[in-house]
């Protein structure tokens, strides 16, 4: 899995080098690959989901997280984070709703930790006043 807050036209070939270093060492394993996109583009890169050359492609997975449903994510604790850069028009007003899920928790460390990761991911989206 890997996240980008920005297209790169590197990442099919990162993919691919990722996969064969892992099927060296691992020929047995399974592998399912994931880039997760962060911040919003129209750049044409972050539909890009293969590396291919003469006589070789290899696929992977792309979640482009501006085009996700915001239910989703305020669906698990683990993924409220994330809430913040899912379709929504009103980014504020999902920071709100996450931030009464993170208050109503219980657990301290979670709460602390999920909130560190919200305060620093809605930094990419929410101007900062």
């Amino acid at each position: 899995m890997e996240f980008q807050t920005q297209a790169d036209p590197e990442i099919p070939f990162r993919m691919i080098d990722y996969r064969l270093r892992v099927y060296r060492r691992f020929p047995d394993k399974a592998m399912h690959q994931v880039v997760i996109y962060l911040k919003q583009t129209n750049s044409e890169l972050v539909q890009q989901n293969t590396f291919t050359i003469a006589g070789t492609r290899h696929e992977f997975s792309v979640i482009r997280l501006w085009e996700q449903p915001t239910e989703v994510f305020l669906r698990t604790p683990g993924l409220l984070p994330f809430a913040v850069l899912s379709s929504t028009i009103d980014p504020e007003a999902v920071l709100n709703q996450v931030a009464r899920e993170i208050n109503s928790m219980t657990e301290s460390r979670n709460q602390s930790n999920i909130a560190a990761s919200t305060a620093i991911l809605a930094g990419l989206v929410l101007d900062n006043k």
